[in-house]
């Protein structure tokens, strides 16, 4: 043999000898959903029979929302927060409350200013510096007279927090509202419940991916349907790695009542529900008190399962949890963190 060949031919046998390396496996991103209540049933005043009666069931939700004490409560969600270590939250009913002066009842012609509760603003300063504020969607904004001689308003936001984190950062933030909502006839004029969903674009360690949070319509099923397919043709047709993480509203057995056609949606859609990739069996459940002061006892009727996170692209679910419903994380005077538990997922991207 020429000696010219000799050394070409070594390499060639050492490279075929040698094992192929290992590719390196993909990030762990952990993302989490928790609807964490507006502090009252916001139903209660839409079957009054008279003004009068709307102003004292207004005025009776107003009651409850401070019964329920979310200052209280966004400790015990930041509780929550720790312990899970979530890199991506969504939000849903990120409620702020305000009031309006005394004497005056005229709804939303001047509107409330004065504030009382800012959710957002309380859960983050109860989680510190570990979390910065990914994207914020507004949603229904809604002011009513009650038998108080003053307006309450309520304005309901879903917002996305993202935890700071070597390799992780936003790229691009996206939110809308659904053009269809929900308008309810009431005694003082027709209340739109209007909802949407907020997104980031986000890149860990050079993977991309998309993180969705919404919150589809509770008290209409042909809402909810409509809203559903808006955000499978919008935001969730993006290629790669789509999360969506929400109160969808939906179970997918249609337990309690819990209609299955939005969920069946999402999936139709090629979104995998991340709790079934994980778990052959068990429910998962994590929905919800009945008693409208989150004072139910222990363990809680838990009975379906309605806040999802499902996924589409390239990852391998490592861990999933539901987060929520534990008895020992509760107020001293019983109060749990929210009417709904919630869910966490630890995918691996790939």
């Amino acid at each position: 043999m020429p000696s010219r060949l000799l050394l070409p031919l070594t390499l060639v046998l050492l490279l075929a000898a040698a094992p192929l390396a290992e590719a390196k496996p993909g990030p762990k991103l952990t993302v989490m959903t928790r609807n964490i209540f507006l502090g009252g049933n916001i139903a209660l005043p839409i079957g009054a029979t008279s003004r009068e009666d709307f102003e004292q069931k207004t005025t009776q939700l107003w009651q409850q929302v401070q019964a329920t004490d979310f200052p209280a409560r966004a400790k015990l969600l930041a509780r929550e927060i720790r312990r899970t270590k979530p890199d991506v939250i969504g939000l849903q009913e990120v409620a702020h409350w305000r009031r309006g002066p005394d004497g005056v009842k005229d709804g939303a012609a001047t509107p409330a200013t004065t504030e009382v509760y800012d959710f957002l603003a309380t859960l983050r300063s109860e989680l510190g510096s570990r979390y910065r504020l990914g994207n914020v969607q507004i949603e229904a904004d809604i002011e009513a007279p009650t038998s108080l001689g003053y307006d309450v308003r309520v304005t309901m936001r879903d917002a996305v927090l993202v935890r700071k984190r070597k390799g992780l950062r936003i790229r691009r933030k996206l939110g809308a509202n659904y053009t269809r909502s929900f308008e309810v006839p009431t005694q003082i004029g027709t209340l739109s419940s209007r909802r949407g969903w907020t997104a980031i674009d986000g890149v860990l360690r050079g993977k991309r991916f998309r993180f969705v949070d919404t919150h589809l319509e509770a008290f209409d099923d042909t809402t909810r349907l409509a809203q559903a397919r808006a955000l499978a043709a919008g935001p969730l047709r993006k290629g790669g790695t789509v999360i969506l993480a929400g109160d969808l509203n939906s179970d997918p057995t249609g337990a309690t009542g819990a209609n299955p056609a939005a969920y069946n949606v999402f999936t139709g859609a090629g979104l995998r529900d991340t709790w079934l990739l994980r778990n052959k069996k068990g429910t998962g459940n994590n929905c919800c008190l009945k008693q409208v002061t989150i004072t139910d006892p222990p363990p809680g009727p838990f009975d379906h399962r309605v806040d999802h996170i499902l996924a589409k692209g390239r990852f391998k679910v490592l861990r999933t949890r539901i987060v929520g419903t534990d008895p020992a994380n509760r107020t001293a005077g019983g109060l749990w963190p929210s009417d709904h538990g919630g869910g966490a997922t630890t995918l691996r991207l790939r």
